[in-house]
C-alpha cells in the first residue's frame, strides 16, 4: 500500500520532517509517483535502522527519478549505512546521467574502494586527479585526507602508491602515498615513499617527520630518532610531541618525560601532553600520579573523552570494576568509544550483570548507529569467548543482512563458528569472503592462519599468508601467521625467524605465545619461558599465557 500525503500525519515529528525534506527532492506529488514512495519507505527504514532496506528503496528512487538531487541524497545513504554495492549502481547511474558530476564519481570511487576492487577505483581517481583539481599537488593533498577515513586501509594504500607511480615528480603524490602506507601498516612502502618526497623536495618538514615515524615503526629507531630529534630542536611544539612519542615507541620513556612535562605548559598541546604522561604513569603502574593526569586533563574541558577513557583504564587496572564499567560507559564519542562500551560491556558480563550490559549497549548502538557494525562483531567475539555462541552466532544472524558489505562481520562470524569448534563452517566463512575479495590481505591471512592453526592444507595456507605478506611486508600479525604455519610444517629455524620478526613490530601476547613454542619445539625450553613470563608481565589477564607458563614451568 502506498502512503498518500494526508498518511504521513500517522509519523512521528522527526520522520514526518526528514519526508518532508526528501520529498521536497521531487517536483511534487502528483508528479512524483514510484520514487516518491521509495523515498518514504526508504525514511521509514533508516528510522527503524533497517540500512539495507534503507538503501535499496533510495536506489529505487534514484533510479525512477531523473532528479540528481535525489541521485546525490541516495548515494549519500548508501555510504552512510555501508551498502557498496548500492552505491556502485547509484552512482554509475548518476555519472551516467551527468558524466561530468565530480560527486557522482567521488562516491563511486569510495564504493569500489570499500569492495576492494582496486583497478576501477584507480581509473575513477585517475580521472578525479585530471578534471577535479586545480593541479595534481592539489589532488594528492586533498585525497589523502579524505581516502583516510575509509575502511579498506590497505586497498586505499596500495591504489595511491599506483597513482604516486604515475605522477612520479609530484613531490604531494609521493607524500600521500607514503602517509597512506603508513597508516595501513605497509612500513617498508611508507619509508620509501618518504624518501621519495625528500628527494623532490628535501627541505620538507611534514616528509621528514613522517619518514622518522616510519623508520621507528619499522624498529629502525637508530635512524628514526636522532632525524626527529633534529626536528624537535629546529621546529615548534608539534615536532617536540611526535619526538616524545618516538622515544615512548622505542622504549624510552625516562627520556620521554621532560618533553612531555614541558608540553604541559603549551597552549596547543598541553592536552595531548598530559593524556600521553597519563598513559606513561600507567603503563609504569603509578595509578595515582596517572589519576592526577586524566583529572588535570578532563579539567581542561578539552579531550574529555580521552580523560575518562584513562581514568577507566586505571580503575580496570585497580580491579575497582564497578567504577571501571561506569566510566567506560561514559565514553561515547571519538575513537575509544567502542573500545570503552565493549571492554564495560564484557566487565558487566561477569559480574553476572547480562541483562544491564547488554541494554547499555544497546542504547549506545542507538544512539551511535554508525558504530553498530564494530560493536555487533565485537560483542558477538566477547559471547563467544564465554561460551554463548549460539547468542553470538543469533546476534550476527541478525545485523549481517543489514550490512552485506562490510566484511568485519563475516570475519567475526568466522571467529565465533571457530570458537564452537565449528571449524569447516568457518573456513567456509573465510573463503566466501575471499571469494569477493581476493586481493584482501586481511581475508587471505585470516583464511591462512586459520588452516594453519588446525592443521589443514599448509601448502595452501602457506601460499595465502605469503599473498597477503606481500601486500603488508611489515605487519607483525601477518608475519606471526607465517610464523605459524612454517612451525605446523616443521620448519621450525623459519619459523623462528618470522616470529621473532613478528614480536620485534607487535608485541602481542599470542604472537609471543607462538614464539615460545617455536623455542621448545627447538628444545629450548628455558628460552620459551622466558618469553612466556615476559609477555605475562605485560599481560597478566591472558589466561592462555597463565596456564603454558603454568603448565610447563615444572618441566625445567
Amino acid at each position: 500500500m502506498r502512503y498518500s500525503g494526508c498518511m504521513w500525519q500517522r509519523f512521528s515529528n522527526g520522520l514526518f520532517l526528514a519526508l518532508l525534506g526528501v520529498a521536497g527532492l521531487l517536483s511534487g506529488c502528483a508528479g512524483a509517483g514510484q520514487a516518491n514512495d521509495h523515498m518514504v519507505w526508504a525514511e521509514v527504514a533508516l528510522e527503524r535502522g533497517q540500512a539495507a532496506v534503507a538503501s535499496r528503496h533510495y536506489r529505487e528512487a534514484a533510479t525512477l527519478s531523473p532528479d540528481a538531487a535525489l541521485a546525490e541524497r541516495a548515494a549519500r545513504v548508501a555510504f552512510e549505512q555501508s551498502q557498496y554495492r548500492d552505491l556502485v549502481s547509484i552512482a554509475t547511474l548518476w555519472l551516467s546521467r551527468d558524466p561530468k558530476s565530480e560527486s557522482a564519481r567521488r562516491f563511486l570511487a569510495v564504493a569500489l574502494l570499500e569492495l576492494d576492487d582496486r583497478v576501477a577505483a584507480k581509473a575513477q581517481i585517475r580521472l578525479l586527479i585530471q578534471s577535479a583539481y586545480p593541479s595534481p599537488a592539489e589532488a594528492f593533498d586533498g585525497l589523502a585526507r579524505s581516502l583516510a577515513e575509509l575502511h579498506n586501509e590497505t586497498g586505499v594504500a596500495s591504489v595511491m602508491r599506483a597513482l604516486a607511480a604515475d605522477y612520479a615528480n609530484v613531490p604531494a603524490a609521493q607524500f600521500a602515498a607514503a602517509s597512506l602506507s603508513l597508516q595501513a601498516g605497509d612500513l617498508s612502502e611508507a619509508q620509501a615513499a618518504a624518501q621519495r618526497a625528500l628527494r623532490l623536495r628535501p627541505v620538507w618538514v611534514e616528509a621528514r617527520s613522517l619518514l622518522a615515524r616510519a623508520q621507528v615503526a619499522l624498529g629502525h629507531c637508530a635512524e628514526g630518532l636522532p632525524s626527529s630529534a633534529l626536528l624537535a630542536a629546529e621546529g615548534g611544539d608539534r615536532d617536540r610531541l611526535v619526538y616524545a612519542w618516538l622515544l615512548v615507541r622505542c622504549d624510552h620513556p625516562a627520556e620521554a618525560r621532560p618533553y612531555l612535562s614541558d608540553l604541559v605548559r603549551s597552549r596547543s598541546f598541553r592536552a595531548d601532553a598530559l593524556e600521553a604522561l597519563g598513559g606513561l604513569d600507567l603503563d609504569a603502574r603509578r595509578f595515582d600520579d596517572a589519576t592526577a593526569r586524566y583529572n588535570d586533563l578532563l579539567a581542561l574541558g578539552r579531550n574529555s573523552e580521552a580523560a575518562t577513557y584513562g581514568l577507566a583504564l586505571v580503575a580496570d587496572r585497580r580491579g575497582d570494576v564497578e567504577r571501571a564499567v561506569s566510566l567506560y560507559r561514559r565514553v561515547l564519542t571519538g575513537s575509544r568509544a567502542v573500545p570503552a562500551q565493549l571492554r564495560a560491556y564484557r566487565l558487566a558480563l561477569e559480574q553476572g550483570h547480562a541483562a544491564i550490559a547488554a541494554r547499555a549497549l544497546d542504547v549506545f548502538v542507538v544512539n551511535s548507529p554508525d558504530d553498530r557494525v564494530a560493536v555487533t562483531a565485537g560483542r558477538a567475539d566477547i559471547l563467544a569467548d564465554r561460551g554463548q555462541t549460539a547468542l553470538a552466532l543469533a546476534l550476527l544472524s541478525r545485523v549481517m543482512p543489514q550490512y552485506p558489505d562490510r566484511e568485519e562481520l563475516g570475519f567475526a562470524r568466522a571467529t565465533v563458528l571457530e570458537k564452537d569448534g565449528q571449524v569447516s563452517a568457518a573456513i567456509s566463512q573465510l573463503r566466501a569472503i575471499l571469494a569477493q575479495r581476493p586481493t584482501d590481505a586481511a581475508a587471505q591471512n585470516a583464511l591462512g592462519f586459520t588452516l594453519a592453526d588446525h592443521h589443514l592444507h599448509l601448502e595452501e595456507a602457506e601460499r595465502l599468508i605469503r599473498s597477503a605478506l606481500h601486500e603488508r611486508p611489515d605487519s607483525g600479525a601477518m608475519k606471526d601467521s607465517l610464523g605459524w604455519v612454517l612451525y605446523q610444517r616443521g620448519r621450525f629455524a623459519e619459523a623462528l625467524r618470522s616470529l621473532t620478526e613478528a614480536y620485534a613490530l607487535d608485541a602481542d601476547p599470542e604472537i609471543a605465545l607462538h614464539l615460545g613454542w617455536v623455542h621448545w619445539a627447538m628444545g629450548d625450553q628455558a628460552e620459551a619461558l622466558r618469553t612466556w613470563r615476559d609477555a605475562l608481565s605485560k599481560s597478566p589477564n591472558e589466561k592462555r599465557l597463565r596456564a603454558v607458563v603454568e603448565q610447563h614451568s615444572e618441566s625445567l
